[in-house]
């Protein structure tokens, strides 16, 4: 029996840590976190939003070489299939990656013919994903800006892509609206209903793939657009964040999403803090987003300055805001 400590007893007392020293710590150590952790995920999230305005500068620029090796002609954004020509549909980011103006691998969320819908293998440093999107397919359709289906995907004639087994899965959307009568840039040969020129014609159309004949509508020059109608690239919307491809063909009125006052429901409010805004219903409020423009510059802008008309009417608005220009129907 040890009667005495040893020197080396007492030296171990002397450096163990107590119960209490131990909640001390630990104590810190929560405080610190508590601290950190906003900061880190502030950086994060700036991280993401520089990220995501690369990407789009780069298929800003990828869109500018498509346009100039078609000889000034700007591409459709979509249509269904046509064939023999298209037998699988067209869809800009797809053509992209085909004709090589963006270059990386295992873009395609289909890895061989007939694949199925349902086993999508998503690209994580794909440059057509934007990196505070969700790894979710629903095509948009949202109704307030920050709305989580303004984050989502889509993949143009999804079934037919799977069928090729070659479909770009895409966070971004072109300024684009479909071809109703206001988007016309003439009047329309195929279309008797449209007798006079629209007066909200975006630079890029989206084909309905319900139509029986895109590729002679394709043709007529109502639809066609071209370089020559762009008279401000620096201030002529190109790309924006959105996952429906008509992202503002709506109006302030539209009764069926209950969230008046916002004439751009669709588009993808993903960046920086949400703002509540007490003059609206919807949750969330705004935030901000990134626009890409026909020089190849990319800006991030406060999704709320595009809600309503400058003028403060209630009819469908211009979207002249700031230097951002919606349509080419007038000559800027």
């Amino acid at each position: 029996m040890r009667l005495f400590n040893s020197p080396a007893d007492r030296a171990s007392k002397q450096q163990a840590f107590t119960l209490v020293e131990l909640l001390v710590v630990i104590g810190i150590i929560a405080v610190l976190i508590s601290i950190l952790l906003p900061t880190l995920g502030k950086v994060r999230r700036q991280a993401n939003t520089l990220q995501c305005s690369s990407n789009m500068r780069q298929l800003a620029t990828a869109m500018i070489m498509y346009i100039g090796d078609s000889k000034g002609r700007l591409p459709a954004a979509e249509f269904g299939a046509n064939a023999p020509a298209y037998p699988y549909g067209f869809s800009w980011p797809n053509a992209l990656v085909r004709g090589n103006y963006i270059k990386a691998p295992g873009l395609s969320c289909y890895k061989a013919p007939n694949s199925s819908t349902t086993l999508k293998q998503l690209n994580r440093n794909s440059p057509f994903r934007c990196p505070e999107g969700v790894d979710q397919e629903g095509g948009g359709a949202g109704d307030y800006p920050t709305d989580v289906k303004n984050n989502e995907f889509k993949v143009a004639n999804d079934t037919l892509s799977a069928q090729e087994g070659f479909g770009i899965p895409s966070w971004y959307q072109l300024n684009c609206r479909n071809t109703s009568s206001s988007n016309a840039w003439t009047a329309s040969s195929t279309d008797s209903a449209i007798t006079t020129r629209g007066n909200r014609v975006t630079p890029f159309v989206g084909f309905q793939s319900s139509a029986t004949n895109n590729m002679a509508m394709i043709k007529d020059p109502a639809w066609q657009r071209s370089m020559g109608m762009i008279k401000k690239s620096a201030e002529l919307l190109m790309i924006v964040e959105a996952a429906d491809q008509n992202w503002y063909d709506q109006t302030d009125s539209t009764p069926i999403t209950g969230y008046p006052g916002n004439f751009l429901k669709r588009l993808g409010a993903r960046h920086g803090q949400r703002t509540p805004d007490s003059g609206h219903k919807w949750p969330g409020g705004n935030a901000m987003t990134n626009m890409a423009f026909f020089d190849g510059h990319v800006a991030l802008y406060p999704s709320k300055i595009f809600e309503q008309r400058a003028d403060g009417t209630k009819d469908q608005p211009d979207l002249q805001v700031k230097d951002v220009i919606f349509y080419v129907n007038k000559q800027w």
